[in-house]
């Protein structure tokens, strides 16, 4: 069951990279062919929240307000873009990620009529 962990974000998403890290160097084999099928569930289902992620960070950075959640911009900016700009290429990742999601789903319906064997390890 997820648990609303409001101040703990920046050390959830700290531990979400340190994981796909660990599962980038875990897949370069399967030694249990049969897990590939629950293995690409878990990823779609992963990258959906991810999308959500995104879509609620986007909406957070159109609703944030100069004065209350930060101070203007650096010099690089013009006052008021940086959060637009972020909202936006928030909203083009939430989109790839839906599209990611999708493929994956794809995947793990055409690995399911394969008949894996197992190793049972």
């Amino acid at each position: 069951m997820a648990i609303n962990e409001d101040y703990r974000q920046l050390e959830i998403v700290q531990e979400l990279e340190a994981q796909a890290r660990t599962l980038v160097h875990s897949t370069r084999t399967v030694p249990n062919p049969p897990d590939s099928y629950d293995m690409l569930a878990e990823l779609g289902a992963a990258l959906s929240a991810l999308e959500q992620v995104a879509r609620q960070l986007g909406r957070w950075h159109r609703e944030v307000i100069d004065g209350d959640h930060y101070q203007g911009e650096d010099e690089r900016g013009d006052g008021a873009t940086g959060t637009i700009e972020a909202a936006a290429a928030l909203d083009r990742a939430a989109t790839a990620l839906h599209a990611a999601s999708a493929a994956v789903s794809d995947a793990h319906s055409a690995n399911g009529v394969v008949r894996w064997i197992g190793t049972n390890a």
